[in-house]
């Protein structure tokens, strides 16, 4: 292969491995501060009742039902939570198989031993993925019985 092709290709990695990282850092810090917003939120909205009777009327409104649901929704959905490990590991997966597989053209064993490391943790996701799933399953079917 070409030295310079070789060094540009070396150079698009490095800028891909390091310009990630902080992105994805940045993206974990929204998510977090857009999870904090939304528990103040509805923690004020709870404050505004006065008393128990007051939030069951507020309840008995479509506004208060969908109010109740974005709960639920966002805490008891264990498909949504295996669907976020699915897309994760095989994320994580083939972007460890692709650094691994640059290891050839870049001549950097360091770049091969990422690519190990971030295809093992897809691996471990697509399996903690499978056995939620089969748990999930095995629990509706006794719930069934």
């Amino acid at each position: 292969m070409d030295p310079m092709l070789q060094g540009q290709i070396k150079e698009w990695v490095l800028i891909a491995l390091f310009g990630g990282f902080p992105a994805y850092l940045l993206y974990m810090m929204a998510m977090a501060v857009r999870r904090k917003q939304q528990n103040e939120m509805r923690r004020h909205l709870l404050d505004k009742f006065a008393t128990a009777k007051d939030f069951a009327e507020f309840v008995q409104t479509p506004a208060g039902q969908k109010y109740v649901m974005s709960f639920s929704d966002a805490a008891t959905s264990p498909m949504d939570a295996i669907l976020g490990s699915l897309r994760t590991g095989v994320v994580l997966l083939f972007g460890g198989a692709g650094l691994s597989a640059t290891v050839s053209m870049l001549n950097a064993p360091y770049v091969w031993g990422l690519g190990v490391v971030l295809s093992c943790l897809g691996t471990g996701f697509l399996v903690s993925a499978g056995i939620s799933y089969w748990i999930r399953k095995k629990v509706k079917l006794e719930a069934n019985e």
